[in-house]
């Protein structure tokens, strides 16, 4: 095991800590790490030493294709206090670091929300959400070339919610939206929306066969068969007997507007979780803990196989977490991961083909 020294932007209201002998822009804390982990599949986990943002839990996190920077926003910092987290950060892979970008204007304070990349527009957008007092249904563009937010007003929005599923689809150069929740226990949705960047519209889509989704929604574009995926794990609804359904895997047919129940023989046991579209290797990759079993895990998903593998490594990093961001690099053909309840470190997941 080694030894990482973190160095961690200290908001403005924190400069107290001058006088316990750090200096006003940074406090350095040490963690320990593992080692890099290779298990025989070729599934690679390593903790990256680098720096780390205050947001640990209920964040989002998108990737800028353009300048190639991981944009994550919001969330709180965690164990012990949970503070809000209003900060907008950026992740350089190929320099390994993390940047407090300090816009001049932020949306205001939410966790639980959802951020895609939108080539079409090189923007970051980001839908929905809550403070723990309301939801919203706002939608914000960040431009990282100018370092702005910009909240964007289409017409016909979706109620307001928080835990939904969002990915692009570049076929149609549109965002996707499902599911998610109101604040505090409300009302649960089963909803298909859709948002045109290029008209600035969203539009209800009429999808048959709905699946019956709340929260912790686990959406990704499966590009090569134009297929839109949901995993819907074990713990994002209860039955009215108390009983928790099974997970389940979905796809969505543009063509029909139909979604299918794809009954996989095999389904992950992840709660908390990210999905992401591996393009090189032409599958979807799971990660995240399970309320049944200990331990955090990884799988597959192959479409032309209809079913889940997973490739959990043998060992990994001592660290539990949920409500995390998992994002993939196509141009450097890596996942990366950070934090989490209640983690500061930043993962990076790599598969053999």
């Amino acid at each position: 095991m080694r030894r990482l020294a973190q160095h961690i932007s200290i908001p403005a209201l924190m400069i107290v800590l001058t006088s316990c002998g750090f200096s006003q822009n940074e406090a350095t804390i040490e963690q320990d790490v593992e080692d890099p982990i290779v298990n025989n599949q070729g599934v690679n986990w390593t903790m990256l030493d680098v720096n780390s943002p205050n947001m640990r839990s209920g964040y989002a996190m998108a990737y800028d294709t353009d300048q190639q920077k991981i944009i994550a926003y919001g969330g709180r910092t965690g164990f012990d206090d949970f503070d809000n987290i209003n900060e907008t950060w950026a992740f350089d892979y190929k320099s390994g670091l993390w940047e407090n970008l300090e816009p001049a204007n932020t949306p205001v304070w939410r966790s639980m929300h959802s951020m895609v990349y939108d080539p079409i527009g090189n923007r970051t957008l980001m839908f929905g959400g809550n403070d723990f007092n309301r939801a919203f249904n706002d939608l914000w563009e960040f431009d990282y070339g100018l370092n702005t937010w910009r909240e964007l007003t289409p017409a016909n929005s979706p109620d307001p919610r928080q835990m939904h599923g969002m990915v692009f689809n570049p076929d149609r150069g549109s965002v996707i939206l499902v599911g998610g929740r109101r604040t505090n226990g409300g009302a649960h949705f089963d909803d298909t929306w859709e948002f045109v960047s290029s008209t600035n519209t969203w539009a209800k889509l009429d999808a048959t066969n709905a699946p019956p989704v709340s929260d912790h929604i686990n959406l990704a574009y499966y590009q090569s068969v134009q297929k839109m995926i949901l995993f819907v794990g074990p713990d994002a609804y209860v039955l009215g007997n108390g009983q928790v359904r099974p997970p389940s895997t979905w796809a969505y047919d543009f063509s029909t507007r139909t979604w299918v129940d794809l009954n996989t023989p095999t389904l992950p046991q992840a709660d908390h979780s990210s999905l992401t579209y591996d393009q090189h290797r032409d599958k979807l990759v799971l990660f995240g803990n399970s309320s049944t079993e200990d331990g955090m895990f990884t799988w597959e998903f192959d479409w032309t196989e209809a079913n889940w593998t997973e490739i959990t490594p043998d060992a990994f990093p001592d660290i539990y977490i949920e409500h995390d961001a998992m994002v993939y690099l196509a141009d450097h053909n890596v996942f990366v991961q950070y934090g989490g309840c209640c983690s500061g470190a930043t993962l990076e997941l790599t598969i053999e083909k």
